[in-house]
């Protein structure tokens, strides 16, 4: 349950060993560097200031990233140009670092990855010429219909002409506005439905007014700016330059496709570059004077032998353990077993753990496949969901990725068909339907409900009963319960002693004497033990105790009347406690809801094979609604029980005990986008 232990590292190298120590770091990838270049006072372990000798590394890494930014410019534009016409490789190719090392040196590589750079630069400006004149090729369309060269529209002398546009509801009133002003002509182009284009013109004795009056009309003219010639004409030269644009396009293209046959060296060449940009960034959280730099790291204790022995290879390097500073705060590496580390990626979504918290990942990863698993409820959705994360994780696995979320998907599959098999969900098929040995396992529940029989008219066993939802409350105390027993181990490390067992007790106590009391007198009518009988009694002794515990804990730190506030608010939490194990009644609703789906989707089917009277095309549409349906409502419930579970765990079980705002540990490692990368260790950090 504890975190692992970390040890604060000085590592010490000459200036000729820096490159080499940081390779080194970097491909060890268990190390998590601290900045140095931002601190403003260096000391050593007897608090003397250095910071006189010892300056921020500053290595320009400005020119090399500019040039990585272009190279995958380069990359996206190739895979986009023969995506259509060749194979793009998806899987990831495996390389030694020295592999990569080299293609840095391959200046043809890098001469022909500068030429693929240009070409998609090129490509980009003829697009973008492309887009203008196929835009002035629409306007020009609109105003095809002009009688006269464009120049005459910037025209000056004894009158002026102009197009534009009036609204087509006023061409109505022009005749009457040009009786009344003989010195203006408007004459009608073209229109559509709400804009008429006009040639309007004007004497140059006309009455200001007129123009006055087409404006409040809604005419608006328009600017053809330099364009000269008749539309016509300029519609021809546009047409002209863009085949042109596209004859060039084409050239372009061409050359993309043999750029593209060497496409798979340009991305290990990407990835080799990225490398040494995450190097020398690592370099650059060091301090160093004129011959040495010093580097400051968290690692965890059980690879100090490990980091030392490898860098003790490298020459003139001295690692130390050294003391954090005071207030500083550790990092929080966690390891986990196999089968508990897909769910670190739900630690990770909440925050990671404090040097003070357990590590909640094996506490939670049992109750979320159960969740996850009483969500979907159906055993044949929990073996489809196993074969389909069985089959990405095989596949996200052969490209080196991270196959966490299959892993979980598949232990909540396989989860799903423990609990269907016993709900008897198969597919929403009606439980009489099913042989004998699937229903084996849902009778011996369905016995638990009262006045069950099998077949009888109404009665849908324990998948739908009370009796369901009513286990689901009781898992949800046993996490709560769990919750409150790992807060008071968890105070207890941190040596608050007897405070935290009186605090906890009254926790515990509470949650033993009102559940066991409320589920008896309310939920299951006496099932567990005589209504007001004695333990009846003693189960209020215990809430009354717990009450009181809680109360007295929860005043102690205030004074005065303050004491009695706190005291009080601490006591509501049991109101709080007891909406926390109302929430978990969502299991049962998702698994319900699942389930009636399921079912009318096998109605819906069987409706269309039955009355449809055409058997072949019943039969296909039939497949068709099961299959869609059922892949359907399997997302669904898949997402659905994703969500809620997790939101059970951080809500309700977390609350209980973790803190989840300690510092992430983020060893140096670089995650390369195109290769995987053969180094000696493996596994993850």
């Amino acid at each position: 349950m504890s975190l692992d232990p970390v040890s604060k590292i000085e590592v010490v190298c000459h200036s000729s060993a820096r490159d080499s120590l940081v390779a080194a770091l970097e491909a060890f990838g268990r190390v998590h560097l601290l900045d140095l270049s931002e601190e403003q006072v260096y000391t050593d372990e007897e608090g003397e200031d250095l910071s006189k000798h010892l300056k921020p590394s500053r290595i320009s890494t400005e020119s090399l990233a500019e040039d990585i930014s272009s190279l995958n410019r380069a990359v996206k534009f190739l895979i986009e140009e023969a995506s259509e016409e060749m194979e793009i490789p998806s899987e990831t190719s495996a390389v030694t670092e020295a592999e990569l090392m080299e293609l840095l040196a391959d200046r043809t590589l890098i001469e022909n990855a500068r030429r693929a750079w240009i070409v998609a630069v090129q490509k980009a400006k003829l697009e973008g010429a492309e887009n203008e004149l196929l835009q002035e090729e629409q306007f020009l369309f609109e105003w095809r219909n002009i009688p006269l060269p464009l120049q005459e529209l910037r025209r000056e002398g004894s009158f002026t002409i102009s197009a534009g546009t009036l609204p087509s509801e006023s061409m109505d009133w022009i005749g009457k506005f040009q009786e009344e002003n003989p010195l203006v002509h408007v004459e009608g182009i073209d229109s559509d439905r709400s804009t008429a284009r006009v040639i309007v013109v004007i004497h140059r004795d006309a009455d200001e007014s007129a123009f006055q009056s087409l404006t409040e009309a809604g005419y608006t003219a328009q600017d053809f700016g330099s364009r000269t010639g008749t539309v016509t004409e300029c519609m021809g030269e546009v047409r002209r330059e863009l085949e042109m644009i596209r004859s060039r396009t084409r050239a372009i293209h061409a050359r993309a496709l043999k750029y593209a046959g060497i496409l798979e060296s340009f991305r290990k060449l990407l990835d080799a570059a990225s490398l040494v940009l995450e190097r020398m960034r690592a370099a650059n959280s060091s301090v160093s004077t004129s011959s040495i730099h010093i580097f400051r790291a968290w690692i965890r204790t059980g690879d100090l032998e490990e980091i030392r022995r490898r860098l003790g290879g490298i020459g003139e390097v001295d690692v130390e353990t050294i003391e954090p500073e005071e207030g500083e705060v550790p990092p929080s590496p966690l390891t986990e077993k196999p089968v508990a580390e897909p769910y670190r990626m739900l630690t990770d979504m909440y925050g990671q753990p404090t040097r003070k918290d357990p590590d909640p990942t094996p506490l939670m990863a049992p109750f979320y496949a159960l969740f996850f698993g009483i969500c979907i409820g159906d055993a044949g959705y929990g073996a489809a969901l196993a074969a389909g994360a069985a089959a990405g994780w095989y596949m996200v696995k052969k490209r080196h990725g991270n196959t966490r979320l299959f892993k979980l998907l598949f232990q909540g599959g396989l989860a799903s068909i423990l609990v269907g098999v016993f709900l008897g969900g198969w597919f929403g098929m009606p439980l009489e339907d099913l042989p004998g040995f699937l229903r084996a396992p849902a009778d011996m529940l369905n016995a638990l409900v009262p006045g069950y029989s099998r077949g009888q008219s109404g009665q849908g066993g324990f998948a739908v009963s009370k009796q369901f939802l009513y286990v689901t409350l009781a898992l949800g105390l046993l996490q709560l319960t769990a919750g409150i027993v790992v807060n008071l181990v968890k105070r207890l490390r941190s040596g608050e002693g007897i405070s935290a067992v009186i605090d906890q007790s009254g926790w515990l106590l509470a949650t033993a004497g009102l559940f066991p009391w409320l589920f008896n007198r309310y939920l299951l009518e006496g099932g567990l033990y005589e209504a007001e009988g004695p333990l009846d009694t003693v189960f209020m002794i215990m809430l009354a105790l717990g009450a009181v515990l809680i109360f007295v804990m929860g005043g102690r730190e205030a004074r005065g009347f303050g004491k009695v506030g706190l005291g009080a608010y601490a006591t509501y939490g049991i109101v709080n406690l007891l909406g926390d194990v109302l929430s978990y009644s969502r299991l049962f609703a998702l698994a319900l809801s699942s389930a009636i789906i399921a079912q009318v989707i096998n109605q819906m089917a069987g409706m269309l094979m039955e009355q449809l009277g055409i058997p072949v095309v019943g039969l296909l549409l039939a497949t068709v609604v099961v299959v869609a349906g059922h892949a359907f409502n399997l997302a669904m419930a898949a997402l659905s029980g994703f969500i809620h579970t997790a939101r059970l765990q951080f809500v309700e079980f977390f609350g209980k005990f973790y803190d989840g705002t300690g510092v992430p540990f983020r060893p140096l490692r670089y995650q390369p986008k195109y290769v995987h990368i053969e180094r000696n260790n493996q596994q993850a950090p």
